[in-house]
């Protein structure tokens, strides 16, 4: 799971999930310390996103596109699955453009 990249307690997903808001990072529940995710996070969000968008469009194919989209969809979960074990915390300064420095 991951941790604090200030305080090294483990934060829990379920604060990620009830604490959900559109800034760029979260505050840790022990120190109230911000951190973001790191770089590579954010590619794996990114490459998930396209293959939600492919397994979306095989469904809406129709019934010739079955198959492909239930393939697209164990994938995507798989994905997921694995791009949660490998999430990495790192500090956020206020202030700092989230794009370029995290």
């Amino acid at each position: 799971m991951p941790e604090c990249p200030h305080c090294r307690k483990v934060i829990d997903g379920k604060y990620l999930r009830d604490t959900f808001s559109f800034k760029a990072y979260k505050d840790c529940p022990f120190c109230a310390h911000p951190f973001t995710v790191d770089v590579s996070t954010k590619y794996r969000q990114a490459i998930g996103l396209v293959i939600a968008l492919i397994s979306l469009g095989l469904t809406l194919g129709g019934v010739a596109w079955l198959i492909p989209a239930i393939i697209s969809y164990i994938f995507l979960g798989l994905y997921i699955y694995w791009g949660n074990k490998r999430v990495v915390f790192v500090p956020y300064e206020k202030g700092q453009k989230p794009s370029k420095n995290t």
